[in-house]
């Protein structure tokens, strides 16, 4: 060994012991070669790692099979940071109606997680319909009563039954009433805005039923009577067809002429 390789040698062991850092040459196998992993890892939350934070100022993004979970629905707002969680793959066919962060309406939270996006706090994102609405009632041993809304925009009419008193509502129907006796049986949807009224002619086209439908229907019953004279409803429906959803939302709707 000559000095030249023998001072190599040394001078290479001494920085070594000294918390020096020695540089292999390219395909030594080192630190930095084919042999080891010196790449960095990027911390997802599908590798096991720590869960990613998304939304507001987190700068995260989710993967194409996560949506970012917002801690109570707030959909990030006032800079909430939310969590990457996976999509679910099978969600159940109830469809109640959600309003997703994108301001999509989707028919449960599952279903909308499922496409990628969180849900919101409210129960339905559409702007109403405008409309034209009406309601009649009439006793007997089954009390009904009958809310219209026409719909001349879209040639619509939507048409809420309810009965009192009635044991229960269909399965995915979540309306409160007052008076709590009352129950919402049924809604549907037909085409048709002209005979869309008390007393009028049946409207044209088969009737569609609702399969869901969230929020509440209320009566005046002032003066003692059991007869309302007024209602107020704000109900959102969802059907099997599209249009996917029908909103009933008006105050103060005469019953019967407002009992004049």
């Amino acid at each position: 060994m000559n000095r030249t390789l023998r001072f190599s040698v040394l001078s290479g062991f001494l920085l070594a012991a000294c918390g020096g850092v020695v540089n292999d040459p390219p395909g030594s196998g080192g630190a930095g070669g084919a042999g080891g992993d010196g790449g960095a890892t990027s911390a997802t939350s599908g590798s096991g790692g720590a869960p990613v934070a998304c939304g507001a100022r987190s700068g995260g993004i989710c993967s194409a099979e996560e949506f970012c979970d917002f801690p109570d629905d707030s959909c990030g707002t006032f800079d909430t940071v939310g969590q990457c969680s996976a999509r679910p793959e099978v969600c159940p066919a109830h469809c109640p109606g959600v309003c997703g962060c994108d301001g999509q309406f989707y028919c449960n939270a599952c279903s909308a997680q499922q496409a990628g996006v969180d849900v919101s706090e409210s129960t339905s994102c559409l702007k109403p319909v405008g409309g034209d609405y009406a309601a009649t009632y009439w006793a007997g041993g089954l009390d009904h009563l009958v809310v219209y809304k026409a719909e001349p925009e879209t040639d619509q009419c939507v048409t809420l039954y309810a009965d009192a008193p009635a044991e229960s509502a269909p399965e995915d129907f979540d309306v409160a009433t007052l008076p709590e006796t009352w129950v919402v049986t049924r809604i549907e949807r037909t085409s048709g805005a002209a005979g869309c009224a008390p007393g009028a002619s049946k409207p044209a086209g088969e009737a569609v039923r609702a399969m869901g439908a969230i929020g509440s229907l209320s009566m005046d019953l002032s003066g003692g009577t059991s007869m309302p004279c007024t209602l107020d409803v704000d109900i959102t429906a969802t059907f099997p067809t599209e249009p996917a959803t029908a909103l009933l939302r008006a105050t103060g709707v005469a019953v019967n002429d407002g009992c004049l």
